[in-house]
């Protein structure tokens, strides 16, 4: 077992993350139009917005006791909401209102005190009731939200009042979405702008999962943030504050967290052992890109760290054990994980020997190595079904696309029998499929590596470009295209509209382009 002393450097990971800490830019907001929700079955979620007047007219109306309007931004943004009101009349006493900040036309139409079911806390919805006490005045709410739609309900006025102006101070590390490149498609190039401004949303002070909720750094959207942002914005300086942040909350065991809470300080969160195994990865990736050596020698002892930890989950085989403890996320869906985790595990590993080597480490190199070759072959001999070209999982030799595509990235397989397994599954109708952006890029991946560029650009344009073609300029949480109200919280409200694991299309892209046009 390594000694802490050879991995414990979380006293300097934190205070060069403290160091690296961004300021951010910020940028006025007005809205477009004064907008009106319609139910339609053929809508996502049953419900669009129509335009009904330019936001302008806004200050020439007049809004009395349960009386209320709504209005569009233009695009989705993260930042904090000002409102100045006029009285038309004699007001003896304060003007409440009810303000809701929300994402999607569904949660604008939505009356979160009977709609709302959810498991999660309802303090996550984007709802406040404030009282503007002196008339005209200004209400600057001190809370930041991420949204599309403003809802402003009269409670209680003495008098109408008219709005003089509406205004969101965006906030982000970045303001300016880099341009697509000009040879791809217009659908694509569509794609390519949702998922840069999905990335911008969440480039605050870390790079969060999801600026509406949870507000979090996780593990797993970091490492594709990170790819997206290498062929975008270039912060390598936000990447690696994040990355150094999750070191410095790892436990003294030197586990390092799915998550972790910065405010009021730095706290360790989930422990989710997928995400663990993507330390490696995401660090080896930022050092490509950074050339850092330092920083890399710096994190390696944590990385190797977390292969010792995870070795506890292998029986004598050399196979994930089917009751491995912890949580093993993957995906939000109901499948069996033993051969997705291990072909992540060998994805992963093949990651390590790859950083041990730009260390120098040369023997620790060869180690790595030989266990993933160890987990690959064990994987190849005790899950694989060469004459069903299929990879099974667990004791009932279950088929899910997640048990074929980590295998894959892993290179467990070579490219031809990647392409032949990938055919495989899409015709197991109960095989389970992705259910999150974050499952699918993976698939995209793994499309790609097995040479099926063609499939890949389907997925692309049927998966990414849906959510476009159904109103996202930010992509979601969730999306099952057909499940308009599927969500892992048991209620769709609590969905993020714009999250960081959905942002991926924008770092393969070109590169897809270039292929399929080869």
């Amino acid at each position: 077992m390594t000694a802490m002393k050879d991995w414990d450097c979380r006293s300097w990971c934190l205070a060069r993350a403290q160091a690296l800490k961004p300021a951010l830019k910020h940028w006025s907001v007005r809205p477009r139009a004064i907008v009106q929700p319609e139910r339609c079955p053929d809508a996502w979620q049953h419900c669009r917005m129509r335009d009904v007047a330019p936001a302008e007219t806004l200050r020439d109306r007049a809004f009395g006791k349960g009386e209320s309007f709504i209005v569009d931004l233009g695009e989705s943004v993260v930042g904090r909401i000002r409102l100045r009101l006029r009285p038309l009349g004699w007001n003896d006493s304060p003007c409440r209102l009810r303000i809701t900040a929300a994402e999607m036309p569904h949660e604008a139409a939505a009356n979160l005190e009977t709609d709302f079911h959810g498991c999660l806390s309802r303090a996550w919805m984007q709802d406040e009731t404030v009282n503007v006490d002196v008339l005209p005045g200004d209400c600057a709410l001190p809370r930041r939200y991420s949204l599309r739609y403003l809802k402003v309900e009269v409670l209680c006025v003495a008098e109408k009042v008219a709005f003089e102006d509406i205004e969101v101070i965006a906030e982000a590390a970045e303001r300016d979405l880099p341009p697509a490149p000009q040879e791809l498609p217009e659908e694509w190039r569509l794609i390519h702008q949702t998922a840069l401004r999905t990335l911008r949303n969440c480039m605050q002070d870390v790079m969060e999962d999801g600026p509406k909720r949870d507000r979090r750094l996780w593990l797993g959207d970091l490492r594709l943030q990170a790819r997206a942002n290498a062929v975008s914005f270039r912060r390598f300086d936000l990447i690696e504050r994040s990355l150094l942040l999750l070191a410095a909350a790892s436990d003294d065991d030197g586990r390092v967290p799915g998550c972790v809470f910065t405010e009021p300080h730095l706290r360790h969160g989930n422990d989710t052992v997928d995400y663990a195994l993507l330390f490696a990865p995401t660090l080896e990736d930022l050092v490509s890109q950074t050339g850092d050596r330092d920083l890399a020698q710096r994190l390696y002892p944590l990385a190797a760290r977390q292969h010792e930890l995870f070795r506890s989950q292998l029986n004598d085989d050399g196979l994930v054990r089917h009751d491995a403890q912890g949580w093993i996320f993957i995906d939000w869906a109901d499948f069996d994980r033993q051969t997705a985790l291990q072909g992540l595990a060998v994805y992963s590993l093949r990651s390590l020997a790859r950083l041990a080597r730009l260390c120098g480490l040369h023997e620790q190199a060869l180690r790595h190595q030989d266990e993933a070759e160890r987990l690959a072959a064990a994987l190849r001999r005790l899950r694989y079904a060469p004459e069903r070209h299929l990879v099974l999982s667990g004791p009932r030799r279950e088929v899910s696309w997640a048990g074929q595509i980590w295998p894959i990235l892993g290179g467990v397989f070579t490219p031809d029998e990647s392409r032949d397994i990938l055919l495989a599954v899409a015709r197991q109708p109960d095989a389970q499929r992705p259910v999150t952006p974050y499952m699918q890029h993976h698939l995209l991946e793994a499309y790609r590596h097995a040479g099926l560029h063609r499939q890949a650009a389907d997925l692309l344009s049927a998966y990414w470009g849906a959510m476009v073609r159904h109103g996202a300029d930010t992509f979601w949480e969730v999306f099952v295209p057909g499940d308009d109200f599927l969500s892992p919280y048991q209620d769709a409200l609590l969905n993020s509209a714009c999250h960081a694991w959905s942002c991926t299309p924008a770092a393969v892209m070109d590169d897809l382009w270039r292929q399929l046009n080869a």
